[in-house]
């Protein structure tokens, strides 16, 4: 069972734009939740298809709707730091929004792995959707990890973006 220790996440204004931050606890091991997170056979199953070099200076693609090259639904961008099992930062476009920054650290307690997940440099308007939408998607990794079916990502955010608020 995965244990969540900040299941909301949590929206905060910098002078960069807004940040979505998550922490969640996973029963599941360092090593384990990097290859979630980085192996695009796992990615697919919780997040959507992922393409590219997952190396310093390389780039991605995520298709989070349909599996079609430069979709209105695809996230590209950079990799900036791949620190293996411990931190990957990357930077994230998604059509029609400025570039931001998305940064996932993972850190063992116990028998679990905590991921820490920030999506920054977010413009206010964003905001509440990418909470709600990265809650959806970390609900989602929660049930990969676990074992269970994975969840509808829909259902997932239709659920969760009342929680959050403007910022």
């Amino acid at each position: 069972m995965t244990e969540s220790t900040d299941v909301r996440g949590v929206l905060t204004q910098t002078p960069a734009g807004t940040t979505v931050r998550f922490e969640r606890r996973y029963a599941t091991d360092v090593d384990d939740l990097w290859t979630c997170l980085t192996e695009p056979g796992r990615v697919a199953r919780w997040l959507g298809p992922l393409y590219g070099d997952l190396r310093v200076g390389g780039a991605y693609e995520l298709r989070m709707g349909d599996d079609v090259p430069d979709a209105d639904q695809n996230a590209t961008g950079e990799v900036l730091v791949c620190d293996r099992p411990h931190r990957l930062e990357v930077t994230w476009v998604f059509p029609d929004e400025t570039s931001t920054l998305v940064t996932a650290e993972l850190r063992a307690d116990g028998d679990g792995t905590v991921l820490v997940l920030e999506h920054r440099d977010l413009q206010e308007a964003a905001a509440r959707g990418y909470g709600g939408g990265w809650h959806a998607c970390l609900d989602q990794l929660e049930d990969h990890v676990a074992g269970r079916p994975v969840r509808a990502w829909q259902d997932l955010f239709d659920a969760a973006l009342p929680l959050y608020r403007e910022v």
